[in-house]
């Protein structure tokens, strides 16, 4: 059968039908006439090419197969009604749902323990697929149905989007607690003349392409793939490193490390939540955008 030959509205009519066993309780549960049902029940008959419903011992009864496609049909109308529902409502501590994040190792490693210990209280049954942010593409399931936390300035996914600031942030400069430079005034012709640790990827490139404007260029001597693998060379050698202020609390912790101030001053950097404007209306994805919002509050706080 051809799915456009069928009203799927009759499916309603359907289910009220097999549930009810007889045109008029189904009438009265649809609220509409028994005449509405009837030709409804006619309509249906034809386009399944089945009695449906037959007069048996003075009661209306389903053929067996009415029976198996109101199996299906009704497994069908209740996806349908769920996404529906949560269109309009969304409660996360029964909801079912898996929503996708797109992350960058600039963001993860705060945002993702927080979450995940949010979820795990206050929405079980909520499911999380991250992937890596590479600053060039997003997968088209992020791209379409999910959410993309990312710097304001990186190149991104070329796609339609929608977005929200979750936090105006600033490079500082990482070094070793008795690193010599910790002593001496921290100009910038003495931030280029240390030899640098730079994580490759997304992020730090923003302080090469602002040094380039001017003409020049900070010492690279190592490039790692991680923030949290700079802080670690950092530690335990002459290294200095640009990282985002943010992360600071942690990183001072362990009181092996100072910071001094990023001696470019025009140079600050924004990470925002992106999502497809499709998914602006749905109460669930909002539900998510205000989450991860959230858990950026404290970081705002001490900025």
């Amino acid at each position: 059968m051809n799915l456009r030959s069928i009203d799927l509205n009759l499916l309603v009519v359907f289910e009220a039908l097999i549930e009810e066993r007889g045109v008029t309780r189904a009438a009265a549960r649809l609220g509409i006439t028994q005449s509405a049902v009837s030709h409804a029940l006619k309509r249906l008959r034809i386009a399944l090419n089945d009695d449906l419903l037959v007069r048996v011992a003075g009661a209306m009864e389903p053929t067996p197969q009415a029976v198996k496609l109101a199996a299906a049909f009704k497994g069908a109308l209740t996806q349908i009604e769920d996404v529906l529902t949560v269109q309009r409502d969304f409660n996360p501590a029964t909801a079912r749902r898996t929503f996708h994040l797109s992350v960058s190792d600039y963001v993860g490693g705060q945002l993702l323990p927080r979450l995940c210990t949010h979820l795990r209280h206050h929405a079980p049954d909520i499911g999380l697929a991250v992937e890596p942010l590479d600053g060039v593409r997003t997968s088209d399931l992020v791209a379409y149905e999910g959410l993309e936390v990312r710097l304001s300035v990186g190149k991104g996914s070329p796609i339609p989007s929608a977005s929200l600031r979750l936090l105006d942030d600033r490079f500082v400069v990482l070094m070793r607690r008795d690193h010599p430079a910790a002593s001496r005034p921290f100009t910038l012709d003495a931030y280029l003349a240390q030899p640098q640790v730079k994580v490759t990827g997304v992020g730090s490139n923003i302080v090469d392409d602002t040094l380039a404007t001017d003409g020049r260029m900070r010492r690279v001597m190592v490039r790692v793939p991680s923030w949290q693998g700079m802080v670690e060379v950092i530690e335990q050698t002459d290294l200095v490193g640009a990282i985002p202020a943010h992360w600071m609390p942690a990183v001072l912790a362990s009181g092996k490390c100072v910071i001094r101030p990023m001696p470019l001053g025009d140079l600050t950097l924004a990470i925002d939540a992106v999502w497809h404007p499709r998914n602006n209306d749905d109460a669930g994805h909002q539900w998510f955008r205000k989450t991860v919002h959230q858990m950026f509050e404290p970081a705002v706080a001490r900025n």
